[in-house]
């Protein structure tokens, strides 16, 4: 049988189940398969079996452990640090025992003795031991446990319940007093040096305890070698796995913290990929698409994968943490009403692309009455490359559908020229609250959020009819492939005072900035998202050829008789989200974010930035174009911001205004 050797320079044969190891005891890593004769990985640092450690070392499970009348019996084999063992015992009445065993003659590093600052601040936090017992060479310390479930307990209930619709009290019974815990320590100069959610034990009154002393630090204590980063799987940044110098600090727990967080947002299990340095985990609306935004812009920044870019303690997380929940309950409370709103726009060619396609594929259209406080807002990007069309055609017919459905919006319904569904919708529609002008005709707009997204999914078929009646214009019998026709993406806000309602198809993006954050509010219609909605791990997803490559836009075509072409129903995303002052939306093509930064991360903050510190929208815009720009200017650049602040008395009624991109 033919031989192969490892990445680590061990031999194996091929054919067998984890290879046929010639050292004794070696083992292939769970996270990256090299193989390793130690208790950590020797090429990634990930934690293994804890018996490679310790074999023959420690008792059999269902051995014995007593003193006085006290008897435990070994249950469980538990995970734990270097040169140490540790068991889930029940003694004769069911009660549940941690029992931690370490030798009395170890020399290793985990086993030094602990700062007194250190013990002090994690004394309040822990439970208090039974008993000790001395067997030979090992001290086996004995805790009893209380009822109270862990916090993988109840990350794991939340898993089993995905479809649960309340994605905020989880995070405010759960997710929230752990946090706050974490700072006391960090706020008394000590890391836990990551966290394992199996140990943190979480009271019906938010108190939290471990079930054993974690590993930890002062914060001035540095890199650790491998036996003391402890590495649980999902929730270890990438320094524990021995990246970046392996590092512990604030950061280190942030990031714990943040998966967590993660998890209780997306109700998805720990992913291999939180604790690889390139590979940042999804936006969670790729999971959730109605989670918060402020609570999941908190969740990426504590799980980035570089430790500079996320949260520097546990401290700054909770602050910002506690404002997204008090920013989340205020929409889900907040009552119609009008705000004040800026509005800026650009749209540019790219200076780059330009150089070889001088023809802006990018289209935009907004409008916006002052008087309803109504306004309709998009921006399109044509797809560069098509058999039959151009981009800038495709995009100019979503423009010109979105413009025609503004002008039904604005028409009285008896002299409109919309559809019978959609002159009923309008003709239940209302104005908003405070409009100082309810006898002069303006736009008007449905009730419902569902009648509103009729309307915004009816325009964007609309454009998709025009597209094929275009193409039927030069050939009354299409004899090409329907995935060859021309396409374009569309984002945007339909807007009524506080309440806006944004749709998308294709990945052109909105964005939601405040309070220092940034978070996506739809999510990409392309192959690798699609693959992670479908439990496909990110970095298989993103490993996939053409990836990037639309599976929904405006364009989608089957072929009937006679070779016409026949516009498939679209199928956009819709969400709607109440508006505070303060609020900056950002909607744009995806020439801004793929130039904006060195990665999405970068580019992401980049956005952010140059949002709050303009001082105006149409500043902000301008800035957008210009940072795209500055990285390169490779694909065409339209964007549209939306200030929002506080109504004030006497806000001025104005005529309807109204911006159109090129031609149609």
């Amino acid at each position: 049988m033919a031989e192969r050797r490892d990445d680590t320079g061990f031999d194996f044969d091929e054919g067998e189940l984890g290879g046929a190891q010639t050292l004794p005891g070696a083992m292939p890593c769970p996270a990256c398969k090299a193989l390793s004769v130690g208790p950590f990985c020797a090429g990634c640092g990930f934690e293994l079996l804890p018996s490679l450690a310790a074999r023959g070392r420690w008792p059999a499970l269902g051995a014995r452990l007593e003193q006085g009348p006290q008897a435990l019996t070994l249950k469980v084999a538990l995970s734990t640090s270097h040169d140490a063992g540790r068991w889930l015992a029940l003694d004769e009445h069911g009660q549940r025992w941690d029992v931690f065993g370490t030798p009395l003659t170890s020399t290793n590093a985990s086993n030094e003795p602990e700062d007194a600052e250190v013990g002090e601040a994690l004394a309040p936090l822990c439970l208090p031991a039974g008993f000790t017992v001395n067997a030979g060479e090992t001290q086996f310390t004995a805790t009893p446990l209380p009822s109270t479930s862990s916090l993988s307990d109840a990350l794991a209930a939340l898993l089993a319940d995905r479809s649960g619709a309340d994605l905020v009290t989880p995070v405010e019974r759960l997710i929230l007093p752990v946090v706050r815990a974490v700072a006391g320590v960090h706020a008394r100069g000590v890391a836990l040096g990551g966290m394992d959610p199996a140990e943190v034990l979480v009271g019906q009154d938010g108190r939290i305890l471990f079930r054993a002393r974690p590993l930890a630090f002062a914060l001035r204590a540095g890199a650790q070698p491998a036996g003391r980063r402890r590495v649980v799987r999902g929730y270890a940044a990438p320094e524990l796995l021995g990246h970046m110098g392996g590092g512990v600090d604030a950061r280190t727990d942030v990031f714990s913290l943040g998966a967590a967080l993660y998890i209780a947002l997306t109700r998805v299990a720990p992913m291999v990929e939180a604790g690889l340095p390139g590979e940042r985990l999804p936006p969670p609306q790729v999971y959730q698409p109605s989670v918060p935004p402020e609570l999941a812009a908190v969740a990426r920044r504590a799980c980035s994968p570089l430790p500079g870019r996320r949260y520097a303690h546990a401290g700054e997380m909770l602050t910002a943490l506690q404002v997204a929940l008090d920013d989340t309950a205020r929409r889900a409370h907040v009552r119609l009403q009008r705000l004040e709103l800026d509005i800026g726009h650009e749209l540019h060619i790219g200076v780059l692309k330009g150089q070889y396609s001088p023809v802006n594929q990018d289209d935009l259209f907004l409008a916006f009455d002052a008087a309803s406080a109504i306004g309709l807002f998009m921006i399109s990007d044509g797809v560069s490359i098509s058999q039959h069309g151009t981009g800038d055609q495709a995009s100019g017919c979503v423009r010109a559908e979105v413009a025609n459905l503004w002008r039904q919006l604005c028409t009285p319904p008896s002299i409109t020229e919309a559809t019978t569904e959609d002159a009923t919708a309008l003709g239940t529609a209302h104005t908003l609250p405070g409009s100082d002008d309810r006898d002069r005709w303006g736009p008007r707009l449905p009730r419902s959020a569902e009648d509103r997204a009729r309307l915004l999914a009816g325009a964007l078929d609309a454009a998709n009819h025009r597209i094929a009646e275009r193409v039927h214009e030069d050939q009354p019998r299409f004899l090409g492939a329907a995935e060859g026709i021309m396409a374009a993406t569309a984002v945007g806000a339909l807007v009524e005072g506080n309440r806006a309602l944004f749709f998308s198809i294709g990945d052109s993006r909105a964005y939601l900035v405040r309070n220092g954050h940034i978070s996506s509010l739809m999510i990409d219609d392309d192959l690798t998202t699609q693959l992670m909605r479908l439990g496909r791990a990110p970095a298989v997803a993103r490993a996939v050829a053409s990836g990037g490559a639309l599976i929904r836009c405006v364009g989608e075509f089957e072929k009937g008789e006679n070779d016409r072409l026949v516009p498939v129903p679209l199928q956009p995303g819709f969400r709607e989200l109440m508006l505070l002052p303060g609020d900056r939306i950002v909607v744009c093509s995806d020439g801004i974010p793929d130039y904006g930064g060195m990665d999405e991360e970068v580019a992401e903050d980049n956005i952010r930035r140059a949002i709050e510190d303009a001082p105006s929208a149409p500043w902000a815009a301008f800035e957008l174009m210009v940072l795209a720009n500055r990285g390169g200017g490779g694909d065409n650049i339209s964007c549209i911001v939306l200030n929002f602040g506080p109504a004030h008395a006497g806000l001025a009624d104005t005529d309807i205004h109204a911006t159109v991109g090129g031609g149609a």
